[in-house]
This record gives C-alpha cells, structure tokens and sequence, in this order.
C-alpha cells in the first residue's frame, strides 16, 4: 500500500469522541485556521475507502470530509479524511493503548516532534 508524510493545515487535533472498542478517546479534527496536523496519507481503492467507511461508521458515527493535504514529495493533493459526527462538547481523555498505539504511529512514519508537540498539546487538553 502506498503511503507518505502527510500535513493538513487549517484544523487541530482533538480528543472528543468516545471509543468503546480502545475505552477512552479517540482522535479527531476540528476546523482551526491557524493549526496543522500531521500524519500518513494511504493510496486507496474506492473499495477500500467503502470499508474504511464501514469502519468508521459513517453514516452513524462519521462522516466523510473532503480535504486538501500537502503530501511529502508529490505536493498538495485532494484527499478524503473521516470527522465524528456527534462529538462530545469537552474533551475525552484518550487510553494508555490508544496513546501507544498513536506514538508508535508516529515513531513507524518518522512524523516528527512537531507531530509528537501537537498529540502531546492535545491530550493535555483532554485530561478533565
């Protein structure tokens, strides 16, 4: 599967949905013109992007989102990213495996300190 660095200017990363499957907070993103986040963009097949749907449970839980991201050595590209449709009105404080699984993630695709700076300012926020 084909995947780079990626960056999305114009939104935050942002703890505010309830996962029952990781028992705490998930990642998501919320519209902020003076924020980037960063992470891996995946060449996908429409049947695939059909089961990443299913997955994030759109329509019920999710939705798609059209975007544009500045993907490492091609540049910006149109791309499609998945929103909660129902998120909490505060924060919700993310799983130690969550937490882990995102690190590694991020350490797997050498995202960056930056990358780490912006999860740890997010969680941060999300601690009640």
């Amino acid at each position: 599967m084909d995947s780079r660095r990626a960056g999305l200017s114009g939104f935050r990363l942002v703890f505010d949905v309830y996962s029952a499957s990781w028992k705490g907070g998930v990642a998501n993103l919320e519209e902020d013109e003076s924020s980037k986040v960063y992470g891996v963009a995946y060449k996908i097949s429409l049947e695939q992007l059909k089961e990443l749907d299913r997955f994030e449970g759109v329509p019920q839980r999710a939705m798609r989102r059209s975007i544009e991201i500045e993907v490492e050595g091609i540049g910006k590209v149109k791309a499609v990213t998945h929103v909660a449709i129902n998120p909490r009105k505060g924060p919700v404080y993310p799983s130690k495996e969550y937490l882990s699984a995102m690190l590694r993630g991020v350490k797997q695709h050498d995202l960056g300190e930056e990358a780490l700076r912006i999860i740890r300012g997010a969680v941060g926020s999300a601690i009640p």
